[in-house]
């Protein structure tokens, strides 16, 4: 019983520290943190502002989330169900680092540790391919407070 409740303790330990590092690979898909509770169903409280809604290929957008303090965040600019485009972050940014999403290299961006954001600033990269892109945004409060995969905002590449 005690060796079950050492590998139980080293495991939370693990994935509590794994969550403070950003949004794996693994939540690609569905944009939710493997927080031991559910999302939130209030209203999203945070405000995702795009600089431009229309881009020609290859060109930027920058992408802002503001609101109260919050821990972790995850964004990605999909086309149906898949991250398109890429984000532009410096690998040794203080707090943002890119994810590879969907089989595109840069395509979604999360926070890389737990300190308290006002305000985050992404730069995207529009896709090659022309066509009518949604943001999707995940923001963490805390462990505990999430709002997940909100659409926020459509970007047109034509």
């Amino acid at each position: 019983m005690a060796k079950f409740l050492i590998v139980t303790l080293f495991s939370l330990v693990a994935a509590a520290w794994g969550y403070s590092a950003g949004a794996p690979e693994g939540v690609c898909d569905d944009m939710t943190p493997k927080h031991p509770v559910a999302p939130q169903k209030s209203a999203f409280p945070y405000k995702v502002a795009l600089d431009k809604s229309e881009v020609k290929p290859g060109e930027e957008v920058l992408i802002t989330v503001s609101g109260k303090p919050f821990k972790g965040f995850f964004v990605q600019v999909r086309e149906d169900y898949k991250a398109v485009g890429t984000f532009q972050i410096p690998g040794d940014h203080k707090f943002i680092k890119t994810v590879n999403c969907h089989g595109t290299k840069g395509s979604g961006a999360t926070h890389k540790n737990a300190v308290e954001k006002k305000n985050v600033e992404l730069v995207w990269k529009a896709p090659a391919k022309t066509g009518k892109y949604t943001v999707y945004v995940t923001v963490a409060l805390d462990g505990g407070t999430f709002w997940v995969a909100k659409p926020s905002g459509t970007i047109k590449v034509a």
